[in-house]
């Protein structure tokens, strides 16, 4: 298992332990509502059915409601820094998919991402884990059952809501960007166009006549070849044909072109 891998797995199981018990209080507060509702309405059989019709109203909750319980959760949880480890919680797993299927060169990647806050992840951690407890709801049954099998239950109950735990992380990750970030082919670096061709002047060699002894008696001469036809400005002058033209070419530092990254909105995640 990877370095990023641990910490993923590790803050997954530090955020969990803050509030899988506390979400299970919860479940059961709103067991004990529907109980007391029942007991009222002397409809004692129809404890499971109310139950599971609360949990079916969990997502329609009020500002108000959800405000106090996420205030309970964080109080009794006495985590301080539930915000921020949130947060890492996040970026450890954009890290991890970036560790598994990265296909760039880059070691840092940028990726646009609204962080959901404490309230909004505990309000959908609730609906996920209430889908899947109405289901197992005879889980939450007490009367005329053994201590025992009621531990077992309630066991069973934090296991299916921290089950739900990766699916609602998932559930916010921009995986559009994530997409586009980790798992395309960097775009092949275009090659730059060769600077076009300069006007010169050709220096050629006459050949000899071997048929004619007076052209064997000249020195050879040189003629010029324009090409192509230049502007009186461009004009080159030629001074001495014995000394060859030095040209300079000027080093170039190919890595300062791979430095100064600009940096915008977003995150920025060290691979």
């Amino acid at each position: 298992m990877s370095e990023t891998e641990v910490a993923k797995v590790q803050l997954r199981e530090h955020l969990a332990t803050l509030l899988i018990p506390r979400l299970a209080e919860g479940f059961w507060s709103i067991q004990d509502s529907a109980k007391q509702l029942c007991e009222r309405n002397k409809q004692l059989e129809e404890t499971l059915r109310t139950f599971q019709n609360m949990l079916t109203k969990i997502p329609d909750w009020s500002d108000t409601t959800l405000a106090e319980e996420v205030e309970r959760i964080l109080k009794v949880s006495k985590c301080a820094y539930m915000d921020d480890l949130l947060m890492g919680v996040f970026l450890a797993y954009m890290k991890s998919f970036a560790a598994l299927h990265y296909r760039g060169s880059s070691s840092q990647v940028r990726v646009e991402f609204e962080r959901p806050n404490v309230t909004k992840f505990i309000h959908e951690l609730y609906k996920h884990s209430a889908r899947k407890l109405w289901q197992v709801a005879y889980l939450f049954k007490t009367a005329g059952v053994p201590s025992e099998q009621q531990a077992k239950n309630r066991q069973e109950i934090e296991q299916v809501i921290y089950k739900t735990i990766d699916d609602v992380v998932r559930s916010f990750l921009p995986w559009e960007v994530i997409a586009k970030s980790y798992f395309t082919e960097p775009p092949a670096e275009e090659k730059p166009a060769p600077p076009p061709a300069s006007k010169s002047v050709i220096f050629e060699d006459v050949p000899e006549d071997e048929e004619s002894e007076e052209e064997e008696k000249r020195p050879r001469s040189l003629s010029f070849v324009e090409k192509p036809e230049m502007d009186e400005d461009d004009k080159i002058s030629v001074t001495d044909l014995d000394h060859k033209a030095e040209v300079e070419i000027p080093e170039i530092d190919l890595m300062t072109e791979l430095e100064g990254k600009a940096e915008g909105d977003g995150l920025v995640l060290n691979l």
